[in-house]
C-alpha cells in the first residue's frame, strides 16, 4: 500500500458533518414530490447518531456494504400504461422504490457521518488514494458528493456558476432585519450568497475597507497584544502557558475589536458608548425593535472579553456547524446562537448610531471598518461625492447600480449585517489556525515531519527573534509566514467547505452532480494530493505557492493573488475577506511565541466536547 499522506493528528473536526442527513432528506423529500407532486414528504431518514454499528474497515468497503444490505428498486413510471386501470399497483411500487430510497440514504449517510466524525483523515486518504480513472469523486447514488483531488477541488471552489454557498445562507439571514418589517434588506452577508446582484456591491464596499493595505495597522495590533500575553508568560515565572485561550484567542479578538470596530471592555471599564461601562446592560433601542424581531434578550449588554468571544463562537456554530436537528444539542445551539446574534445586533447597532452622531458633530472617531462604512454612508448626503461614489462602482462592475441601490447598501441596517458577518467569521477561526500551526511546529520540532529544503524548528526560531527594526526584518517575517501556511497546511482547520449543485449534470472528470447535490469540497486533501504537491507530508517552507491573480482587471483589482497550493482561506470568490488580517494573526503569534525562549509541548492540542473549537495547548518555554 502506498505511503498515507495523512498524519493522525488527534481531535480533528469535521464541522460540517450533520448536513449529510439532511442532505439526504431534502433529496429523498424532491424524489418524492416529483413521483407524487402536492402530497406530504416522505419521512426523514433516520438520524446518523443513532446508527454507530459501522464494522471496522476501510470507507468505501463500509459504503459497498451498507449499499449491498439496502438493495434500490426500480421507480415507477405514473405514465406506464400498465397502472391506467390499477393505480393500486402503481400506489404500491411508489411506496417500495421510496423505502428502499430512504433505506438506502439512511445507510450510505450512516457510513459517511461516521467516518467524517470518527476518521475524517483517513477516509479522504482513501478517496485520494483511488486510481482517477475509477474514482475520480465519490458520489453515490444517494447522497453528497466528496471532492478530494486538487484540480477538483479547484474548480468547485471558483466556479460560482455551478457550486454555491447556499447551505450558509439561512442562518446567516437572522442577523438581517426582518423583510417583512424592512423590505429592503433582504441579501444576507456575502458569505451566504452567489447571487450577482446581491454579493457583488457588498464584495466591492467591503473589499474597500478591509484590505491589504492595512496590514501595518493589522500587524502593530496583532503583535502588540501576542507579546502582552508573552510578557504576561514571562511574569508568572512558571516557564509554561496555555497558548489557546491567551495569544491565540485574544490576537484576533483584539483586531475584532480595534480593526473591526466592535470592542470589548473589562468589568467596569467605561466604554466607548456613553454612561456605560464593560459588562453593563442598556436598553434596546425601539428603532431597532420597529425592524428587527427580538425573541431571546430584554436588553443589550456592553461585552466583556468573554462576552464577545462567546457571542461570536455560538453565532459561528449555529450558522456553520449546527445543521442536523436530530443532533441532541441541536435546539440548545440553536438556542444560544439566535441569543448571541440578538446581543451582538443590539451592540453594534449601538456603535453605529453613537460613531453616527459622533461623525455628523465632526468629533474624532477610531479608524475601524465599522466607521470607515459610517463615514461614506454620510459622505452620500455630498452630491458630488456621490456621484463620484456611484461612477467608481458602475467603473468596477460594467454598468451602473440601480438607482438608490448605494445607499441601501450604506444603510444603518446593512452596515450592522456586514460588521455582524465580519466579525463572526474572525475569531474562533484564526484561533483553531494559530493552535494548529503551533502544533504542527511542535510536530516538526518532535520529528513527526521530514523537514525539507532547510525546513527546521532551529531556523524558524532564529527568524522569529530578528527584531523588526533589523534591515532583516522584512525577509524573516516572509519566512515566518511561510512556517505558520506549511504548519497549517499539514494540520488544517476543518477538513471541507460545503457546497450545493445548482446546475443538472455538472460534470467532474466525467462523474455527473445533479442540481440540489450537497458537495463537500476537501481543500484538506487537496493540499496534500500529490499530483498538486509533490512530497506532500514534508514540512518545507519553501514550496512555491502557486499565486494567481483573482478578477484584477474588475472587482478585485486591488486584491493580492490568491494561492492555489494553500486554501486554508478558500479560493476564488469566496476566498476570506479577512485574509491578510488572518495571516498577520498566524504569523505574529507564531512569533511572539517563539520568541520566549525554547519550546516544549506540554499538552496535545484539546478541542471542545463537539470537536469544533480548540480549547488547550499548553506549551513550556526556557527563556
Amino acid at each position: 500500500m502506498a505511503q498515507s499522506n495523512w498524519s493522525t493528528p488527534k481531535n480533528r473536526r469535521f464541522a460540517w458533518l450533520h448536513q449529510i442527513t439532511s442532505t439526504i432528506v431534502r433529496f429523498l423529500r424532491q424524489i418524492h414530490q416529483w413521483i407524487n407532486p402536492g402530497n406530504k414528504p416522505a419521512p426523514p431518514a433516520e438520524s446518523v447518531d443513532q446508527l454507530e454499528t459501522i464494522p471496522a474497515q476501510s470507507f468505501l468497503a463500509r459504503v459497498a456494504l451498507a449499499e449491498q444490505q439496502t438493495p434500490l428498486v426500480a421507480a415507477p413510471d405514473p405514465n406506464d400504461p400498465r397502472y391506467a386501470n390499477n393505480r393500486a399497483t402503481y400506489e404500491t411500487e411508489k411506496k417500495a422504490y421510496e423505502t428502499a430510497l430512504q433505506a438506502r440514504g439512511a445507510a450510505v449517510a450512516q457510513v459517511v457521518a461516521t467516518c467524517l466524525r470518527t476518521q475524517p483523515l483517513e477516509m479522504l486518504q482513501e478517496l485520494l488514494e483511488q486510481p482517477r480513472e475509477a474514482m475520480p469523486v465519490f458520489k453515490p447514488i444517494v447522497g453528497p458528493a466528496v471532492v478530494v483531488r486538487h484540480a477538483h477541488v479547484i474548480k468547485c471552489l471558483e466556479r460560482t456558476d455551478l457550486f454555491t454557498v447556499d447551505p450558509y445562507a439561512p442562518e446567516m439571514a437572522r442577523a438581517n432585519d426582518d423583510q417583512a418589517r424592512n423590505p429592503e434588506q433582504s441579501p444576507p452577508f456575502m458569505l451566504g450568497t452567489d447571487k450577482e446582484e446581491w454579493y457583488l456591491p457588498d464584495d466591492i464596499l467591503l473589499r474597500r475597507f478591509v484590505s491589504r493595505q492595512d496590514e501595518k495597522i493589522l500587524a502593530a495590533l496583532a503583535r502588540q497584544e501576542a507579546e502582552y500575553w508573552t510578557q504576561q508568560a514571562k511574569e508568572k515565572g512558571e516557564g509554561e502557558f496555555d497558548f489557546v485561550p491567551t495569544i491565540a484567542r485574544f490576537v484576533p479578538l483584539r483586531i475584532v475589536s480595534d480593526y473591526l470596530g466592535v470592542p470589548f471592555y473589562a468589568t467596569g471599564q467605561p466604554a466607548c458608548l456613553p454612561d456605560l461601562r464593560g459588562g453593563e446592560s442598556f436598553p434596546l433601542d425601539d428603532a431597532l425593535k420597529q425592524v428587527f424581531t427580538f425573541q431571546r434578550i430584554q436588553a443589550g449588554k456592553v461585552p466583556t472579553a468573554d462576552d464577545l468571544y462567546n457571542w461570536v463562537k455560538d453565532a459561528f456554530r449555529n450558522i456553520f456547524n449546527n445543521s442536523n436537528p436530530a443532533d441532541p444539542l441541536f435546539t440548545q445551539f440553536r438556542q444560544q446562537g439566535l441569543e448571541a446574534t440578538e446581543y451582538l445586533t443590539a451592540y453594534i447597532h449601538e456603535l453605529v448610531k453613537h460613531f453616527k452622531a459622533q461623525l455628523e458633530q465632526g468629533e474624532n472617531v477610531p479608524d475601524t471598518m465599522l466607521t470607515r462604512l459610517v463615514r461614506l454612508q454620510l459622505s452620500l448626503a455630498d452630491t458630488q461625492q456621490a456621484a463620484a461614489l456611484e461612477q467608481e462602482f458602475a467603473a468596477v462592475l460594467g454598468r451602473p447600480l440601480p438607482a438608490g441601490e448605494l445607499g441601501r447598501r450604506l444603510s444603518d441596517a446593512y452596515i450592522r449585517t456586514n460588521v455582524f458577518g465580519t466579525a463572526v467569521g474572525a475569531v474562533v477561526n484564526p484561533e483553531e489556525a494559530s493552535a494548529r500551526i503551533v502544533d504542527s511546529i511542535l510536530s516538526l520540532k518532535e520529528g513527526k515531519y521530514e523537514g525539507i529544503n532547510g525546513s527546521s524548528y532551529q531556523h524558524l526560531q532564529a527568524m522569529a527573534k530578528v527584531p523588526v527594526d533589523s534591515p532583516q526584518a522584512a525577509e524573516s517575517l516572509k519566512i515566518v509566514r511561510q512556517y505558520a501556511l506549511e504548519g497549517l497546511r499539514l494540520e488544517p482547520q476543518g477538513e471541507v467547505l460545503p457546497r450545493r449543485c445548482v446546475q443538472d449534470n455538472t460534470e467532474l472528470d466525467g462523474v455527473l452532480i445533479q442540481r440540489g447535490t450537497t458537495v463537500f469540497v476537501a481543500y484538506a486533501a487537496a493540499m496534500r494530493d500529490p499530483e498538486a504537491t509533490p512530497n506532500p507530508l514534508a514540512f518545507d517552507f519553501t514550496r512555491n505557492e502557486d499565486a494567481v491573480p483573482y478578477q484584477h482587471n474588475g472587482t478585485r483589482a486591488k486584491e493580492a493573488p490568491q494561492s492555489r497550493l494553500y486554501l486554508q482561506h478558500g479560493y476564488g470568490r469566496h476566498k476570506c475577506l479577512g485574509r491578510y488580517a488572518s495571516e498577520i494573526t498566524m504569523q505574529e503569534s507564531l512569533r511572539a511565541l517563539l520568541r520566549l525562549g525554547d519550546l516544549e509541548r506540554r499538552s496535545a492540542l484539546q478541542m471542545d466536547a463537539q470537536n469544533l473549537y480548540a480549547v488547550s495547548l499548553r506549551v513550556g518555554f526556557n527563556s
